[in-house]
């Protein structure tokens, strides 16, 4: 008896952490100005930068927001698919050849696996 409640908290566990994490996260595929971007590194310039736009390769998957991560200040959390105005004094203050880091990309289905990290350049 011991053993079969004891499968029974197991499956219902094992089951219960799936669940949690398939409703946590998406299997979309995260786009960079339209082209495809899993886990990628890509060097860009500080106007390139500004007018980056996140999407996905999914009609229904819009990026509602992530977070940006800038050497020397704090996280900053963005709403939308791309950067606003106010980003700009962050990339003002960030070096040539420093990474920029996009990560924990919001969508209205959930969170994508994916990040992006862009080296600026000239």
């Amino acid at each position: 008896m011991r053993i079969l409640v004891f499968s029974l908290f197991l499956c219902l566990n094992l089951f219960t952490s799936h669940a949690q994490s398939n409703s946590n996260s998406v299997n979309a595929m995260l786009l960079v100005d339209e082209k495809e971007c899993d886990k990628c590194t890509l060097e860009l310039t500080r106007e390139q930068l500004k007018k980056m736009i996140l999407s996905t390769n999914q009609d229904n998957v819009k990026i509602s927001g992530f977070k940006l991560k800038t050497p020397g200040l704090t996280t900053i959390p963005v709403g939308g698919n791309k950067l606003s105005s106010k980003i700009s004094i962050a990339l003002r203050q960030a070096n040539i050849g420093s990474s920029i880091q996009f990560f924990d990309i919001r969508t209205n289905k959930g969170l994508l696996k994916n990040y992006v990290i862009v080296k600026l350049k000239n």
